[in-house]
């Protein structure tokens, strides 16, 4: 009887212990890399063939967090979109946006990426890149 007792101590703490190890993000950090290092997030790459919009361009006046009234105030029409999911549309237990992305072409300036909360549909500029090939 003593033994039973002992042994659900044992397994009580071990259970216990591994929980709060779990909850604090691991044993051996305290944080991310990049927190633990000091240096700051850098900014995504873009792809092959898009840069960054020049200064005077169109583009340049459309930046990150503008909805698509808003761009296409700026911008206009698209000459042509294109919808996908992202990889967190998969994950059954997020709950969060960004799982649906939607991309602006215009033709000779670049795209617009937008991403499309799941729950409103509301569009919100997550990154604009210049291409003067775009669409040609």
């Amino acid at each position: 009887m003593i033994a039973r007792r002992v042994l659900f101590l044992i397994l009580v703490v071990a259970l216990g212990t591994s929980a709060l190890v779990c909850a604090s993000g691991g044993g051996g950090g305290t944080g991310t890399a990049a927190a633990d290092s000091g240096a700051q997030a850098a900014a995504p790459k873009l792809p092959a063939g898009y840069s960054e919009p020049g200064a005077g361009s169109d583009l340049a006046k459309v930046s990150v967090g503008m909805n698509d009234t808003e761009v296409r105030k700026i911008l206009g029409d698209p000459d042509n979109a294109n919808a996908y999911m992202t990889g967190k549309a998969f994950n059954p237990f997020y709950f969060g946006g960004d799982t649906h992305r939607t991309d602006w072409m215009y033709k000779g300036k670049g795209r617009v990426v937008f991403s499309r909360n799941r729950w409103s549909g509301a569009l919100k500029v997550v990154r604009v890149m210049a291409n003067a090939n775009e669409l040609q």
